[in-house]
């Protein structure tokens, strides 16, 4: 668990300090994280099915009998030919797309990058890296990669990779269509219609299904994805217009639309705030039915770079207090880690790696369900 707690805290203590620009302990920090968050090995959940995938790839069947979207299993594939250890290629693979959130963060903010870090890290890192859809990360990693030729407005080569992005997640397809808004200033008036009605409309779990299904039931394996996400998956939204976490981000709507100047007079800083009130928008959706969350990560880091943006622009005292806060909301982000098993206990990949001494799968498949202190354990005892 400290450790956990440590890794956003420690971007606090620094990012709020003149040591953020200490190059060397900058780097010592970036170091940590990215070996804490890429190296996680019998934590998380979804490693157990890229796993057997894994397994189970072989060329002469590409196309058949295989779930995932066919970037990812080309990927694997690729691997598979010189028979690299799966797990050689998960951490490789965590690490190239948290060096690339990274230097995108750091793009943004600079020699705040830590203060994005500080909130990006518990809210939206744990889940990415820890627990890990490798698919949905791929895909938002390829999207990142994108959107400078959406900025240059080069369509071809955005089009292109947000297909590339499709082909490891589905859910990339549905940012074809920022090209033609997300940098365009809208009206804050407008915003906040949008806003009120998402918040109206979409707070029916039933109107969301009915409408997903009216736009993409006719496309065969797209009415299979709202089936298995939207019908069968255990859903623990509850689509509440007011609740804690709404209240939160209804908070955090408010302070952008204030401060949207802040945001947008830095570099493409309408782009920026343009991504980080669909960040909020799809907050609401995910609050209905918790998919959605998928949709959300894709802006997370656009999200994290505006509210920071804010903080640069307030004076000494009211920044300090303002960071502090962010740094309450990151905590209670972090609350994930109790809900279940799968981030406590936290293990490591690389002294496995250094000892060349692997527990099988069955192990290390059932290690945190056995010895976490939290929900499911007991289905394993």
């Amino acid at each position: 668990m400290i450790i956990y707690l440590f890794s956003f805290f420690s971007c606090y203590l620094i990012g709020i300090s003149k040591q953020r620009q200490n190059k060397r302990i900058g780097f010592l920090l970036f170091t940590f994280l990215t070996v804490f968050l890429c190296g996680g090995f019998m934590c998380g959940s979804d490693w157990r099915s890229y796993e057997l995938i894994y397994e189970t790839i072989d060329w002469d069947n590409y196309g058949y009998d295989y779930y995932a979207e066919p970037g990812f299993y080309a990927y694997m594939a690729i691997f598979k030919l010189f028979n690299a250890d799966f797990w050689h290629i998960a951490v490789l693979t965590k690490v190239l797309c948290f060096l690339t959130f990274l230097k995108y963060l750091k793009k943004y903010l600079q020699d705040d990058v830590l203060l994005g870090l500080m909130y990006f890290v518990p809210w939206y890192g744990f889940y990415l890296f820890i627990d890990c859809p490798m698919r949905n990360l791929m895909a938002i990693t390829i999207f990142l990669l994108a959107l400078p030729y959406l900025l240059k407005r080069d369509f071809w080569r955005y089009f292109l990779l947000i297909l590339l992005a499709s082909s490891f997640h589905v859910t990339a397809l549905l940012f074809l269509f920022l090209y033609f808004f997300a940098i365009k200033k809208q009206s804050t008036f407008l915003w906040v219609v949008i806003f009120i009605l998402v918040n109206l409309f979409f707070a029916s779990r039933t109107f969301i299904i009915w409408l997903c299904s009216l736009l993409l039931g006719n496309i065969p394996f797209m009415m299979a994805k709202i089936e298995a996400y939207l019908l069968d998956e255990n859903i623990f939204a509850e689509g509440r217009i007011l609740s804690f976490g709404m209240l939160i981000h209804l908070a955090f709507f408010i302070l952008l639309l204030i401060k949207r100047r802040c945001v947008e007079e830095r570099e493409n800083g309408i782009f920026i705030f343009n991504l980080a009130i669909c960040y909020l928008l799809f907050y609401r959706l995910a609050t209905t039915i918790e998919i959605f969350m998928r949709f959300q990560l894709y802006f997370a880091p656009c999200y994290c770079i505006a509210l920071i943006r804010v903080a640069q622009s307030l004076a000494f005292r009211t920044r300090l207090l303002y960071i502090t806060y962010l740094l309450c909301v990151a905590s209670i982000g972090s609350l994930k880690i109790f809900a279940d098993y799968r981030y406590i206990p936290y293990t490591s990949y690389i002294p496995y790696f250094l000892q060349g001494d692997y527990p099988s799968f069955e192990y290390r498949s059932d290690y945190n369900h056995r010895n976490s202190p939290y929900e499911y354990k007991t289905e394993y005892q």
